[in-house]
């Protein structure tokens, strides 16, 4: 044991939680009791995924734990203690300092995933007539207690936010110049209950490490820093690559497999659904098969390339909302170029599997209807890979579900009754 408290005081805390990641919840246990003081314990919660935190803090007594979220960011101890038990969270409260209490009750009371849920209330704020001298005094008071000090924000006597200045402006102004003259005026802020991926899209956008946080009034509240917009990047992207794979909620290398199947079975259900459908509308069609069998061999690429298509189109449009590069003035452009799309690769692709199915067939039409059948699958899964994440945006549901499950299943159904109901008929008329 000696030997692994000294490795890990040799460890930095970044590298330590990479490796911690991949342990056991026993060994990660065994890890964290072994750290040597609170603020590294702090520092560790800090980077590990929930419920990491929980786990660790659940067996410590609470004056324990209430001394290692001291030593965290209000922001981040009121993260913590939103996953702890009620009774164990309200004891730690009482031992919290009564400052820090009062902040961290403050950022409990707004939803995770807003700009109230991520922001902290470690900031430097000034009145607009101190001078550059006196503004750096103040920084250097509060430099311990400030998460970051690259911006200065400016109050007035009401705490209405008035301006903010960078800190090399504030270092390279004259001394006895106030801030009132070379503060920026245009200050970009949110309100507690702005999502939380509008506060990272304005970081992306205008470049900037933290966005401040006002009420209704313009009060200050809190500002949004660069690590926390990165966390909730990488917290997004996750939750919607496993929507889009269907794959349901985040879950964690140490969950059992029933969570892992609770996520994936509603998913999963849709498509078998789609399937058993898809089944119910080619049995309508067994007597055209027995007699046409020549083109069930072609109903898989059709399916599989209108699919693929479909995922496509789905996946640049979820993208393309998320990122907040589509619009209200954007959808019919949008629409319009994926039509476009969809013909386009729709006859380069029905000129392929139709030259082949030319040459197999015993009549040369039966090539040109598979490849009719092919142009006008692969345009309708473009269609409907674009149409349903639009409509969900527009309806305020998550688009990152119309992915997966829900457009290859709707893509499916829609596939096989457009395949035998027009490609078969047109076949028999064209060789009539």
């Amino acid at each position: 044991m000696p030997h692994l408290e000294r490795l890990i005081a040799k460890t930095r805390v970044t590298d330590l939680a990479t490796v911690l990641s991949a342990f056991s919840e026993k060994d990660q246990q065994l890890v964290f009791d072994c750290v040597p003081d609170a603020v590294k314990k702090a520092d560790l919660i800090v980077h590990m995924q929930p419920p990491f935190g929980k786990r660790v803090l659940d067996p410590l007594p609470p004056s324990d734990a209430a001394a290692i979220l001291s030593a965290m960011a209000t922001d981040d101890a009121a993260d913590i203690l939103q996953d702890l038990e009620d009774e164990q969270r309200e004891t730690v409260l009482t031992l919290l300092s009564t400052e820090d209490k009062a902040e961290v009750e403050d950022l409990m009371a707004y939803e995770d995933d807003t700009a109230g849920g991520i922001m902290t209330t470690e900031l430097v704020s000034l009145a607009a007539e101190t001078t550059a001298e006196e503004a750096l005094i103040v920084l250097r008071e509060k430099s311990d207690d400030v998460e970051m000090a690259n911006y200065i924000y400016v109050v007035d006597a009401g705490s209405h936010l008035v301006g903010v200045l960078s800190l090399r402006k504030l270092v390279t102004a004259p001394p006895h110049r106030r801030v009132r003259d070379f503060m920026e005026r245009d200050v970009i802020a949110v309100t507690p209950d702005t999502d939380q991926e509008a506060v990272a899209r304005l970081v992306s956008d205008y470049g900037i490490l933290a966005v401040p946080v006002v009420d209704q009034d313009n009060r200050l509240l809190g500002i949004v820093t660069v690590d926390d917009v990165i966390g909730v990047l990488e917290e997004e992207a996750q939750e919607d690559l496993l929507k889009m794979a269907g794959a349901g909620a985040p879950t964690t290398a140490d969950e059992s497999f029933v969570v892992h199947v609770k996520n994936r079975f509603p998913w999963l259900l849709a498509s078998c659904g789609g399937g058993l459908l898809s089944a119910v509308v080619m049995g309508a069609f067994e007597t055209t098969l027995a007699t046409h069998h020549f083109f069930a061999l072609f109903l898989p690429i059709i399916l599989g390339m209108s699919g693929n298509v479909g995922t496509q189109s789905a996946t640049v449009t979820v993208r393309g909302i998320a990122l907040g590069q589509i619009g209200e003035e954007r959808r019919f452009s949008v629409m319009r170029r994926e039509l476009l799309v969809g013909i386009t690769l729709g006859l380069l692709y029905a000129a392929i599997v139709g030259g082949v199915a030319a040459m197999m067939g015993d009549e040369p039409t039966d090539g040109l209807a598979i490849g009719f059948s092919m142009a006008m699958g692969m345009l309708l899964a473009s269609t409907l890979g674009t149409a349903i994440p639009l409509l969900l945006s527009r309806l305020r549901v998550d688009p990152a579900v119309a992915t997966g499950p829900f457009v290859t299943t709707s893509l499916d159904l829609l596939g096989v009754m457009l395949y035998f109901g027009v490609s078969i008929p047109m076949s028999l008329a064209l060789t009539a």
